[in-house]
């Protein structure tokens, strides 16, 4: 049940249990009240009873009853219900007139409490020692023993409110506190801690979307240490190189030839370090784009006639199979470098006299640059890794193909900034096939 319908009948159940204590409390004092009524009722017959056998009996029975008209309903019958007084015709009007007696007439009467159609309640008490038997009856409206003071009625639904909202507010307290436990926890540094709270309720809801972030969290901490301790890895093969370079240069009589292996790895060291500051920025979200009309297939032919050029030495060559002539508004640089570590990836990977093909093509709402090369490819699992920062086929860290394994962390960077992805899968012929995406204008010119 939802936190909102919890609150929402918590509320409805306060007020039928009170509407129920009301009934309850009510038929309660009703009994007590018709209880005390007739012990009074019979009290009085006693004192009836005391002037009917006296000599003035009908006279000073008759002077009771009107001192009692303008408090009480009180009657004196018979057991058919008759006025033993009914020669005193005008007293019986009078009653009528003030509207004393009751709208129902008694026609039998029964010692005790008889319950009338009418909603009327008769009570009824046997006049001791008099013959023949009478009664003192009086009537009273039902309505009017279910009434309860204010101060009753006030201090009920206090109470039943107060225990209603206690028990509402004891649940989503407890449920709170265990998520703040967890917050606790975690603030402490330890990132494992998880809420465990069952349930379909907005609460439960918070606690599996904390729990995502929790695990979002604890891979970006993961993935950042593994990114420092990649950097510092790389970094050092390099620097390394540099030293060993020095100190071959001072030592020859010729350095020129150790000055131009320095200058390469400084180049080196300065590609690396370019390729991390971009990838950081991007990650950051920090990088503007600067988007302009570009034709992707301009670019895609300017990488395919430099990489042909490389690829020349070695035989490996890129073939350009389809390009739909499409212009988008993208940043030329960033998405130029995003296709470059494609393709340079792809003939890299490529055995010697091996060919890369490419496509570009239009399908559905997307312009899809599709780079197939004919290398080993990737184990099924290393695939979603692939556009990582670092990221490699296993773990090992061979340089025989050269990279740091920026590249292609880049290009998948570059196309979620443009609203586009990545993707990569093994060939069935062999190889590796990377696709990337980017999405059409809906409203073209």
């Amino acid at each position: 049940m939802t936190l909102f319908w919890r609150i929402f009948l918590s509320f409805w159940l306060a007020a039928l249990l009170l509407v129920m204590s009301f009934i309850v409390l009510g038929r309660f004092s009703s009994s007590r009240i018709i209880d005390q009524e007739l012990a009074a009722l019979r009290a009085q017959a006693d004192v009836v009873a005391t002037l009917w056998k006296s000599q003035d009996r009908k006279p000073a029975a008759m002077h009771w009853l009107m001192q009692q008209r303008n408090r009480q309903n009180v009657m004196l019958l018979d057991a058919q219900g008759r006025n033993p007084l009914m020669r005193f015709n005008m007293m019986k009007r009078g009653m009528m007139q003030r509207g004393n007696r009751p709208n129902r007439s008694v026609k039998a009467v029964t010692p005790g409490v008889s319950y009338g159609n009418a909603g009327y309640i008769t009570l009824a008490a046997r006049l001791p020692d008099v013959s023949p038997t009478l009664y003192l009856v009086r009537q009273l409206q039902a309505s009017q023993l279910h009434a309860m003071s204010m101060p009753l009625m006030l201090l009920l639904a206090v109470i039943v409110i107060a225990l209603v909202s206690y028990s509402l507010a004891t649940i989503l307290v407890r449920r709170i506190q265990q998520l703040r436990q967890v917050v606790g926890t975690i603030s402490q540094g330890d990132l494992t801690a998880r809420v465990e709270l069952s349930g379909h309720d907005e609460v439960s809801a918070l606690a599996q979307d904390f729990n995502r972030m929790a695990d979002r969290i604890n891979e970006m901490i993961a993935s950042q240490r593994q990114l420092v301790s990649d950097v510092s890895h790389e970094l050092r093969s390099p620097l390394a190189r540099l030293r060993i370079a020095l100190e071959l240069a001072e030592r020859a009589e010729k350095p020129k030839a150790m000055l131009k292996k320095i200058e390469k790895e400084a180049d080196e060291l300065e590609q690396l370090v370019s390729s991390l500051l971009s990838l950081a920025r991007m990650e950051s979200g920090k990088t503007l784009l600067e988007k302009h009309p570009v034709k992707p297939c301009s670019i895609v032919r300017k990488i395919i006639d430099d990489a042909n050029f490389e690829g020349e030495a070695t035989g490996r060559t890129v073939a350009l199979e389809k390009c739909d002539d499409i212009t988008l508004q993208l940043d030329p640089v960033l998405i130029q470098s995003a296709i470059e570590n494609v393709i340079r990836n792809a003939l890299r990977y490529t055995p010697k006299g091996g060919q890369v093909s490419v496509l570009v093509e239009k399908s559905g709402q997307n312009l899809i640059i599709q780079v197939d090369d004919q290398g080993p490819g990737v184990p099924e699992k290393e695939l979603e890794r692939l556009f990582e920062p670092f990221a490699r086929v296993g773990e090992a860290r061979d340089r025989n193909s050269g990279g740091y394994g920026l590249g292609l962390a880049i290009t998948g960077k570059a196309l979620v900034a443009h609203g586009g992805q990545a993707r990569a899968k093994n060939r069935r012929e062999g190889g590796l096939c990377i696709t990337l995406s980017l999405p059409l204008p809906t409203n073209p010119p």
